[in-house]
């Protein structure tokens, strides 16, 4: 026999884990990725360099649908180079931005507005902050996690949302591109560039939620960031 006998979710998690860690791209999702999202949020022409605030949260707050967000405390998950973190903070909340490069955010620090705390956390593994958040938005994290880990970032990112706030997410759409399964992600520990959601998909993953809206990323708005391969639901929790 080699290695451990698996008898807990536990354990088949961290053996999954492995799968994933031992593919040519690594788990995009670990702090072993540290610097490949330093390096790719650097890259000259990138489109993630970016400094625009995502299309749908100009639009869902425009139309009132994030609830008030001047003194709201807003959590920023996968927050990258810090462009929704920083919009966030223009319109009057405090931030808390997590993200796995921290030498990138060791430099965005010092740019950030007061009401800005950048923190070098693994989303899966390491202690979040504390506290419930009137909103928790999560631009292009989601869809680099192994299919196994969903199940984790479920458990630990949604009981932050107070009551009756807000949980929003930009992914990959299944409308638009073309990904292996999750069976294929699974059994050969490669994540290749992310995974897609259809509407439908999450709809259905994140249905402890109640939907909001649920809608492709639009291309024309000027000023925001809007690829057309992209899907962004709003959903809110229950009030107690």
């Amino acid at each position: 026999m080699t290695g451990p006998r698996i008898f807990t979710v536990d354990q088949l998690l961290d053996v999954l884990d492995q799968v994933v860690s031992a593919s040519g791209r690594g788990d995009r999702s670990s702090a072993s990725a540290a610097e490949y999202w330093t390096g790719l949020l650097t890259t000259p022409g990138h489109p993630l360099t970016t400094q625009l605030p995502d299309e749908p949260l100009v639009d869902w707050h425009e139309r009132g649908l994030l609830g008030e967000l001047e003194n709201a405390r807003v959590l920023d998950v996968g927050c990258g180079a810090g462009r929704n973190t920083r919009w966030f903070a223009e319109q009057g909340a405090t931030v808390d931005g997590i993200d796995l490069a921290a030498d990138l955010l060791d430099t965005l620090r010092p740019t950030m507005p007061a009401a800005v705390t950048l923190t070098a956390v693994d989303v899966l593994r390491d202690p979040l902050p504390t506290g419930e958040y009137d909103v928790v938005y999560d631009s292009g994290c989601f869809h680099h996690i192994a299919p196994h880990r969903r199940i984790t970032y479920l458990q630990r990112v949604l009981p932050l949302v107070r009551p009756g706030g807000r949980f929003g997410i930009v992914a990959f759409a299944a409308e638009r591109m073309e990904t292996p399964s999750d069976l294929e992600v699974v059994t050969t520990g490669d994540t290749y560039g992310g995974a897609t959601f259809s509407l439908e998909d999450l709809g259905t993953i994140f249905g402890a939620l109640t939907p909001i809206e649920l809608r492709a990323v639009q291309p024309d708005r000027e000023g925001t960031f809007g690829p057309d391969f992209l899907n962004a639901a709003l959903l809110t929790t229950s009030q107690p």
